[in-house]
């Protein structure tokens, strides 16, 4: 791989554009954007384009990217050939002159002294002819126009020049540009901008062609090195963003994704340009090297501060732009001091935990937390839980005990679950009527140890044991004719009603019986009654799975009170937990005995006030 930066007016040679590439196909649109970003280029300034791809394929260069951009070079240099000497030729491998018709190599070398308007004889030719008429509309005959033009275009319009081996398959390479798995990222490019050698001459490349010395590469180069290794470390990458990992081989490409703010639908090189119209204009090209250093060093600043560690990590998780931070902090013109900066990030939090939503008249209001439903509300309630979990660890301040952003992010998708379930009309196969009912059948049958034989309960919960396993047999026979969906609806109200002692039916989809939980596809464990899940809690935490503490504490019934009972989500439990979450994002009290509410009003258990 060979990676340089070249003058327009330095490229020379043979290209040839292969077949399975599409053919010319710029507009007046295209081009007219290239004309005049050249055009309005300042006296002296550089200005470069997107990446040309190429392999030398016995001193022909096959052109794998850039083919649109070097044919209408080639168009504007032959339009200002009295001004410009062109050193390179192109063609398309499918479009070759037979005898009756001229060949791309033909059209392009001849373009200056054909009849534009004759008949085209395919859809490549016509495109250019077009191409070319509209470059002769947009001059005008202006000389001095041209005449500047052309300076500007052979001395300070450059190209990234990206030469790959010989022994890559030029069709993969292609296939990989074009479906996003580019193998040249905006990183590559902009290190390019920094590292890049300039012309060599008496054997010796006479420095960065953007003005920055041998020393200072070096010194970049390392600096590079250090900052790439530090975003290989999981809990950092996991702190500063929600991307995953894996679309990022080099992850400088991500801090620079974040400098430039780059939307998720963008074009593969919108943080390169982006990043490069900075670039450009900067007086001193070193200085913008230091500017990412210190905006790089902020955010690790804020990684090892405890507290700003949780707040920040919580802002980016919840969507807040990572760049829009450092800006605040790191802004010239309105600079904060530390303490400012906090207070800024709280009032982010307590910003991101108020729900609105549109009123009768079309009017937002404020949503009370007691209000919140599953069924309306399911974001919401995550968000407000996700900033409990997080709270919950940073209050008790423990250096060595920090929110696992990156087990958080990594471990399945989190979804908002009911702690205990009463409606298991969701389920639909028979192996999730199986498995809800064997789950259940082993919560049953621990419970009825707790009653004696002679017991009206004992008795109860054994007949639908039974039922239970009656069910799961005929589920088991192929052969069984009868209707098992009738039987699961006609036994899991019994076993849904043993398991669900003291539970108000009207609270079951408020804040009150919801956790954070991943439980995947297994829509029968989500599902399920408090007791099954809580038994899935502990197993995974045998397994060392990652289980956010304040689900743990829920099933665990850390928050509950001492006489309640292991297997059942009771109304007292629900108040007692919703207490909880007063007590850690209402009623904080910080280190000075200063009250920090995160959220705007006390969580009311329903609608009692």
């Amino acid at each position: 791989m060979n990676l340089t930066v070249k003058k327009v007016g330095e490229i020379k040679g043979t290209f040839v554009i292969e077949s399975y590439q599409r053919g010319y196909r710029w507009t007046e649109e295209e081009i007219k954007f290239l004309l005049e970003d050249i055009n309005e280029l300042p006296n002296g300034q550089t200005y470069c384009l997107q990446p040309v791809v190429v392999k030398d394929v016995d001193c022909v260069y096959e052109l794998i990217d850039g083919q649109q951009r070097m044919t209408t070079l080639y168009l504007i240099m032959k339009y200002l050939s009295a001004y410009i000497d062109i050193q390179y030729s192109i063609e398309y491998t499918t479009r070759k002159s037979n005898g009756k018709t001229m060949g791309s190599k033909e059209l392009l070398e001849n373009i200056d002294r054909i009849n534009l308007s004759s008949p085209s004889f395919n859809i490549d030719e016509l495109f250019i002819k077009n191409a070319y008429a509209y470059i002769q509309e947009w001059f005008k005959s202006d000389k001095a126009c041209m005449m500047n033009f052309a300076l500007k275009l052979q001395n300070y319009i450059t190209i990234i020049w990206y030469e790959v081996d010989a022994i890559e398959s030029s069709v993969n390479i292609f296939t990989r540009l074009n479906i996003g798995k580019i193998c040249l990222t905006n990183a590559e490019l902009v290190k390019a901008l920094f590292l890049s050698r300039g012309r060599k001459e008496a054997n010796v490349y006479q420095g960065n062609p953007y003005g920055i010395d041998d020393k200072k590469q070096h010194e970049i180069a390392l600096e590079w090195d250090a900052m790439e290794k530090e975003l290989h470390d999981a809990k950092f990458w996991a702190f500063i963003t929600n991307e995953d990992a894996s679309k990022y081989p080099i992850r400088m490409e991500l801090f620079f994704d974040i400098m430039e703010k780059k939307p998720n639908k963008e074009s593969n090189f919108y943080t390169f340009n982006r990043f490069y119209e900075q670039f450009r204009k900067s007086v001193n090209k070193f200085d913008t090297w230091e500017t990412i250093v210190r905006y790089f060093q902020q955010l690790k600043e804020w990684y090892k501060d405890f507290n700003l560690y949780h707040q920040i990590g919580y802002l980016i998780t919840v969507g807040e732009n990572s760049k829009d931070l450092l800006d605040l902090s790191m802004n010239p013109e309105k600079p904060l001091k530390k303490s400012q900066f906090k207070e800024e990030v709280l009032k982010k939090i307590r910003n991101s935990v108020i729900f609105t939503q549109k009123n009768e008249k079309d009017e937002s209001e404020i949503i009370d937390y007691a209000d919140l439903s599953y069924e309306r509300h399911e974001a919401f309630i995550h968000t407000l839980l996700l900033l409990f979990n997080v709270e919950t660890i940073r209050q008790k301040g423990d250096e060595n005990n920090r929110f696992p952003f990156e087990r958080y992010k990594k471990q399945g998708t989190w979804s908002l679950e009911h702690i205990h379930a009463q409606n298991s009309e969701g389920l639909k196969t028979e192996e999730e009527w199986r498995y809800w009912l064997d789950a259940h059948k082993n919560s049953l049958v621990e419970i009825k140890g707790t009653y004696q034989k002679s017991d009206s309960e004992y008795i109860r919960i054994e007949s639908v044991i039974q039922e239970i396993k009656k069910v799961m047999a005929h589920i088991d026979d192929k052969n069984y004719k009868g209707s098992i969906r009738d039987e699961f609806a006609a036994v899991s109200p019994s076993v849904v009603d043993i398991l669900s002692e003291g539970n108000d039916k009207t609270q079951m989809h408020t804040l009150s019986n919801m956790a954070l939980l991943t439980v995947g596809e297994n829509a029968a464990l989500s599902n399920s009654t408090f007791d099954v899940k809580r038994s899935k809690i502990i197993e995974m935490d045998k397994k060392g799975e990652y289980i956010p503490v304040c689900t743990k504490n829920v099933f665990m019934k850390y928050y509950s009170t001492s006489d309640t009972k292991l297997h059942f989500w009771s109304h007292d439990d629900r108040k007692c937990y919703i207490e909880a979450i007063n007590e850690v994002l209402y009623h904080h009290t910080d280190i000075d005995k200063q009250e920090i509410q995160l959220i705007y009003q006390e969580i009311h258990y329903g609608n009692n006030k």
